[in-house]
């Protein structure tokens, strides 16, 4: 699927403590930054557990990710991605994406 970036993204080394990510978007004007409506999420080598907003990442209420893989979410109002790893480490790049 082709996406065309509208945010900096970041590229997070996935471990057992949760970690947050707030996505942002580009804009053409100084003051005016939006919230994404949409994020790209990429793993490496290893699986990985996201949720959004403010719910907790657990392996049972968490979206499972696997290796090797990226998915395209809508995200909610706050714009916040928490991971925690499903394997043993790795790596994990989210995007702001139209």
């Amino acid at each position: 699927m082709l996406t065309k970036i509208t945010g900096v993204g970041t590229v997070l080394t996935m471990s057992a403590t949760t970690q947050t990510f707030t996505a942002t978007t580009f804009s053409n004007v100084t003051v005016d930054i939006r919230a994404p409506l949409k994020v790209r999420i990429a793993t490496t080598s290893q699986p990985a557990y996201i949720a959004f907003g403010t719910r907790t990442v657990t392996p049972s209420t968490a979206i499972l990710i696997p290796a090797n893989s990226n998915e395209h979410f809508k995200l909610d109002s706050t714009s916040t991605v928490s991971v925690l790893q499903a394997g043993t480490g790795g790596l994990i790049s989210i995007t702001p994406v139209a």
